[in-house]
Order: C-alpha cells, then sequence, then structure tokens
C-alpha cells in the first residue's frame, strides 16, 4: 500500500511577536503608518503650542487695553483734574484776595469746588496706588501738602478782612509753596500714570510675532501634508486635516484683523492721551498766569519788571513747541484758544497801563470784572475755550479706548480655541489614515 504524501509545504512556527510589530517601530519605522504617526503628532504639537501661545499673548494683549480703558485711564484723569483744580483753586484764592476785604461769594464757591474735587480725586487715586508705585511719593506730597496750603489762604482771608496788609506775606507764602511743592508733585503724579497708559498702548499694539509666525508655519506644514497625501493615496480631502487647517487660518485672521482694527483705535487713543495731557498743561499754565496777574495787584508792586511771571506762562502757552502746539499736531482744533489767549494779553496790558499809571481801582475793576475788555472776562473766556477743548479731548479718548476694547474682545481665547480645535482635528485626520492601514 502506497502512502500519498502532500505537496503542501508544511505550517511555519511563528514566534510570539511575530505577528505584529513592537511600538518602537510602529512609531519610528520606515513604513507609511509610522511616518503618519509622527507627521500626526508634530501637527497636534504645533497646534497646541500656537494656541498656548495664542492664549498669553491674547491674555497680555487684552489685559493692556483693559488697564488702559480702566485703571490707568482714570487715574490719569484724576491726576489731570488735581493738575487743573489746584492751579485753578489758587488762581481764584489770589483773584478774590485783589478784590479786598470780603471777597465776592462767586469766587469763594469755586476756590471751595476746586478744593473739594482736589480732595476727592486724591482720595480716590489713594486707594488704587499701591505703596510701591512710582506714583505713591507725589500723591503723599499733595495728600500731606495740601491742608497746609488751605491754612495759609485761610490765614490770608482772615487778615484781609481786618485790613491787615500780613495778609499779602500769607498769600505769597501759599501760593509760592502751590508753584513749588503741589503742582509739580501734581506734574510728576499726572507724568507717571501718563507714563503707564502709553506702556498700556505699546502692549497691546505690540504685533503677535510668535503667533503669526507658528501659525502660518503650521498652516503651511499642514498644506505640504495635505499635498503629499494627496499624490500619493490619489484621494482629494481628508475631513480632520482640511476642518484643522480651516480652523487655523481663521485663529490667525481673527489675529490679524483684531491686530488692524486695535492698532487704528489705539493709535486715536494715543492721540487723543497726548492731546488731553496738552490741553490740560495749557490750562493750567492760563491758571497760573491768573495768579501771577492777581499776585501783582495785590502787591501793589506796579512796573512791567514784575509782570514777567505772567508773560513767561503765556509764552509757554502759545509756542509752536508748546502744549498747543502738541495738542494741534494731536488732532485738537486750537485756533479758539490762540485767538482768546491774544484778546487776554490785550487786556491784561490795559490792566497794567491802569495801575502803572496809579489807578489801582480801575486796574483791580479790569482783573475782577466781567464787563467786556476787562482782564476778568478774556481770563474767563480763555479758561473757558481751554477747558472746552480739553473735554474733547477725553471724550475722543474714552471713544478710541473703548473701540480698542472691542477689537480685543474674546481675543485671549477665541484664537487660542480654534489653535486648540485645530490640533484636535489634525489628531483625528491622521489616526483615520493609520487605521486604513490595519
Amino acid at each position: 500500500m502506497t502512502t500519498t504524501q502532500s505537496s503542501a509545504a508544511p505550517p511555519v512556527s511563528r514566534g510570539a511577536g511575530d505577528g505584529q510589530l513592537s511600538w518602537w517601530t510602529q512609531w519610528t519605522g520606515p513604513r507609511t503608518p509610522a511616518r503618519l504617526r509622527r507627521v500626526g503628532v508634530l501637527l497636534t504639537l504645533a497646534g497646541l503650542i500656537t494656541a498656548v501661545l495664542s492664549l498669553i499673548g491674547g491674555s497680555s494683549r487684552a489685559g493692556a487695553v483693559t488697564d488702559a480703558a480702566g485703571r490707568d485711564t482714570t487715574l490719569a484723569q484724576h491726576a489731570g483734574e488735581i493738575y487743573q483744580a489746584l492751579a485753578h483753586a489758587d488762581a481764584m484764592a489770589t483773584s478774590g484776595y485783589v478784590s479786598a476785604g470780603q471777597e465776592p461769594a462767586a469766587i469763594r464757591t469755586r476756590y471751595d469746588a476746586d478744593i473739594a474735587n482736589a480732595g476727592k480725586r486724591l482720595a480716590e487715586a489713594s486707594r488704587q496706588v499701591a505703596p510701591d508705585d512710582p506714583a505713591a511719593k507725589p500723591l503723599d506730597t499733595l495728600i500731606t501738602g495740601l491742608p497746609a496750603y488751605t491754612g495759609l489762604v485761610e490765614t490770608a482771608r482772615t487778615y484781609n478782612r481786618q485790613g491787615l496788609p500780613l495778609g499779602q506775606s500769607y498769600l505769597a507764602q501759599a501760593s509760592q509753596q502751590m508753584r513749588t511743592e503741589l503742582l509739580p508733585a501734581a506734574e510728576t503724579f499726572r507724568r507717571v500714570e501718563v507714563d503707564a497708559l502709553n506702556t498700556d498702548y505699546r502692549t497691546a499694539s505690540s504685533l503677535p510675532i510668535a503667533v503669526v509666525v507658528f501659525g502660518i508655519a503650521l498652516f503651511l506644514a499642514a498644506l505640504d501634508f495635505a499635498r503629499r497625501e494627496s499624490w500619493r493615496t490619489q484621494r482629494r480631502f481628508n475631513v480632520g486635516v482640511a476642518g484643522a487647517t480651516v480652523l487655523v487660518v481663521a485663529g490667525v485672521l481673527w489675529w490679524g484683523l483684531a491686530t488692524v482694527a486695535g492698532e487704528s483705535a489705539l493709535a486715536d487713543a494715543n492721540k487723543a492721551s497726548d492731546a488731553t495731557t496738552a490741553l490740560d498743561e495749557a490750562r493750567t499754565l492760563v491758571l497760573q498766569a491768573r495768579s501771577n496777574e492777581s499776585l501783582l495787584l495785590v502787591a501793589r508792586s506796579g512796573g512791567s519788571a514784575s509782570d514777567s511771571g505772567f508773560t513767561e506762562q503765556l509764552d509757554r502757552l502759545t509756542a509752536k513747541d508748546g502744549p498747543l502746539g502738541v495738542a494741534e499736531k494731536s488732532g485738537a482744533d486750537v485756533d479758539d484758544i490762540r485767538a482768546a489767549a491774544t484778546m487776554w494779553s490785550d487786556a491784561h496790558a490795559r490792566l497794567r497801563r491802569f495801575d502803572d499809571s496809579g489807578d489801582y481801582q480801575k486796574a483791580v475793576r479790569s482783573a475782577v470784572g466781567t464787563d467786556a475788555g476787562s482782564s476778568g472776562a478774556a481770563f474767563a473766556a480763555l479758561d473757558k475755550t481751554v477747558s472746552r477743548a480739553g473735554a474733547d479731548a477725553q471724550t475722543r479718548l474714552a471713544a478710541a479706548t473703548s473701540a480698542a476694547d472691542d477689537a480685543t474682545t474674546l481675543l485671549a481665547f477665541g484664537p487660542a480655541v480654534l489653535f486648540a480645535l485645530a490640533a484636535a482635528g489634525f489628531a483625528i485626520g491622521v489616526a483615520r489614515r493609520v487605521e486604513e492601514y490595519r
């Protein structure tokens, strides 16, 4: 009996690990699935890194805009109001003293309102300024110096009501303290807050280079991956990768549009801030000139030599590189201010002629009067014109910072979420391609 043998080859015994690739080989091997896994990890990590960079950059930018629209703008405005209120109070104190005896009720009311406003703003600012803040020192000077100033003014008034010339000394001392201590401290406080505001503007308008570079690089890498896969597999579309690419483009565009809109609004805000600061300084110069005019009459010195304080202030006001020049370059209309300054200068010249010729009472009437052509009326018109221009600049500033705040709405999280979703899309899209090889 012949035994028939099968021609089929005997089964080959396989080792326990021969039926599948090792974990290391799955990720580092030369085969297509391993390559796809590596590409998927790189695209996913790049998407997550871009999301983190966007979150950091967006939070920093939104925080700067919020500070600019909130705390720093508020403190800068408080500093400006304190600066002007003190200068105006001093002008009212000296104007009231010129009247001799009982000062006009309207002037006393305005002085009291200025002091109350300055005290209120100082209290509000002190609650927002930390002890180690650069603004803390000038703020302390103002808080401690203001009661001393008002005490000197009240003493001068008391002597003036009694007809005693000693009041002139106290008034001169009070005005000296205002010019050499309080107003410089208020100016320092204002400059510190304006510098902080400008720092916010620079931070808020800075170009997010890292986000843009990573976003564009991620977009190009995704396009290259899609092109290679399309050429190799003859497939034109991968839902996950395509969706992730669209999300990356959306995130970069969001940043681009927010940057353009924000920079435009912040540029307007920066100009309005410069105009506001310049007009604050302009009004203070006007008020200091008024104090000098009144102090000259109080001293009854006469002569043009003692009039240098007034002319210096007006010369600084109207100089091309002075506050009006800065305000004009920043978009403010200062033609009316210049015209009003000229009218006051002419009225002041008439007042000085009265005083120099010995007609002191006519000079006083010109200083405190409201008649057309009087120095008092011309000063009031100039002060009103400068105040109105400053209010317009503050309105511009508020509108511009509000527009910048709107431009950065959701910027801290919106693009970051898009980039994070793109990372998930890359991971899902590539993972589905890998599964096709199983």
